[in-house]
């Protein structure tokens, strides 16, 4: 039988590798009479836990108080924690089904359990739901807990969670509004990606693709060209599964040799299930289209060539992209095709934009309006520009779109078209929603005189 020293002691090491394993410092659990010095005296069973203490260590740690007591947990308690895994797993599984709203549910039932979950069934739900918010369009939710997660990560670069942490945190903050926040959050994680993965791998193109959008989106056309030139030789001659593991495995060994062993399992880890995961092709497809979409807002845009990327992208994308991926790419392409002179091919690829893009107004979706609104007037047909203009005024007014940049830009293009379709009253009306989203809605509209009507579409550029 354990003696009372012993069982405080055993105690003590649960609390602490508990702790541990959740990537917790002691300073995480300190508060409300609970110092760090008189949590190092539990950690190392020097003091005996009051049942005040066990029960609030547990509910911090996510695991029973009889677990705490013990290390053992009732069958009861076993059952419970696997019925919470399975509905976080089924909530995974309706997020690549695009059922977000089922996973959105699923996750918010599991962190609102009592007592929680365990640690890393709770961490699975947090970025599940980050990941559902962001997809239903509210960005603004997903960052707080983004930011979180992100910082708490027990390991970093090389691991899958970190990697998809920092993809979503980068992606986010674009949806937001805040191009800005993504270039920083993005760079400062792609520095940190090359710091242990020397050479581009898959983790190098999914942060790289949305961190080329944010220098986009922000206006450093330069930024997102140097990257793409930097990852697009991947795309043009992908690696093979083995000469990725090869990569992996030698960044294993150096963090090995420095005795980081918890990444150095992370990286050998990713190299043996490299044959079974491939999301490679939709990360090249969406460099590709990327690349095309720089090519045609540089300062001598080359629409060509940019086609020539962008039906590359398509083709990609089909197979291995989400409907969104595909409808960017669309959108690109009807981009191209108008500044070619091909207006009705611009008018059907921004037709089929909106048909992948759905119902939700999304950026891309107003900019899809826009588009077609363009190569509709090119066409000739300006009544049905017309409409599509409205469309696109409908969606701009709606609640869902958060203001900035990117919201003061749509309306800027949509105004700059009213006044190629010869409407200035509707143009006015643009440029002034325009200023108060960029936060100047006390400044007095510009005169139509200095926004001239466009000779072509080639404002209408962002996604």
């Amino acid at each position: 039988m354990e003696s009372g020293q012993d069982a405080t002691s055993e105690i003590g090491r649960r609390l602490r590798d508990l702790r541990r394993e959740r990537g917790l410092k002691q300073s995480d659990l300190a508060g409300e009479g609970l110092s760090v010095s008189y949590l190092s005296l539990l950690e190392s069973g020097k003091r005996p836990l009051t049942p005040a203490i066990l029960r609030r260590l547990a509910g911090e740690l996510g695991c029973t108080v009889e677990y705490l007591r013990t290390g053992r947990e009732s069958s009861q308690e076993r059952e419970r924690q696997r019925e919470l895994l399975l509905c976080v797993t089924m909530g995974e599984l309706a997020l690549r089904e695009g059922d977000y709203q089922r996973t959105l549910t699923a996750c918010e039932a599991v962190l609102a359990e009592e007592p929680p979950a365990e640690g890393p069934t709770l961490r699975r739900a947090m970025i599940a739901r980050a990941d559902a918010l962001e997809r239903l369009g509210r960005p603004g939710e997903a960052l707080g807990e983004l930011h979180r997660l992100y910082r708490e990560t027990v390991l970093g670069p090389g691991s899958v969670e970190w990697l998809r942490l920092a993809v979503a945190l980068c992606r986010c903050h674009l949806l937001a509004g805040e191009p800005g926040s993504a270039v920083e959050a993005g760079e400062h994680a792609l520095g940190r990606l090359d710091a242990v993965l020397s050479e581009p791998t898959e983790d190098h193109l999914g942060l790289g693709v949305v961190l080329i959008e944010a220098h986009h989106r922000n206006g450093d056309l330069r930024a997102a060209r140097c990257l793409a030139d930097r990852l697009l030789p991947q795309a043009e001659q992908p690696a093979t599964p083995v000469v990725r593991a090869t990569a992996f495995e030698a960044a294993s060994r150096r963090a090995q040799s420095v005795g980081n062993t918890a990444l150095a399992l992370t990286l050998a880890e990713r190299a043996l299930a490299l044959p079974a995961e491939d999301d490679v092709a939709r990360c090249l497809g969406l460099l590709k289209a990327g690349y095309g979409s720089l090519l045609l807002d540089g300062p001598l845009p080359e629409p060509d060539r940019a086609k020539s990327y962008l039906s590359s992208a398509g083709r990609e994308l089909a197979l291995h992209g989400r409907r969104l991926d595909r409808a960017g790419c669309e959108l690109s392409l009807a981009r191209a095709d108008v500044m070619l002179g091909e207006y009705a091919q611009g008018a059907a690829h921004a037709e089929r934009a909106l048909q992948l893009a759905g119902t939700e107004p999304t950026g891309v979706c107003v900019w899809a309006w826009l588009q077609l609104a363009e190569a509709r007037r090119l066409q000739g047909r300006p009544d049905q520009a017309a409409a599509s203009l409205r469309t696109a005024e409908r969606l701009l007014d709606g609640p869902q779109l958060a203001a900035g940049r990117d919201l003061a830009e749509a309306w800027r293009a949509l105004g700059d078209l009213w006044l190629n379709n010869q409407d200035s009253e509707a143009a006015m009306r643009a440029y002034r929603q325009g200023l108060a989203a960029a936060g100047l809605s006390g400044a007095a509209p510009l005169p139509a005189a200095l926004r001239p009507a466009l000779p072509s579409a080639h404002e209408v550029h962002r996604l």
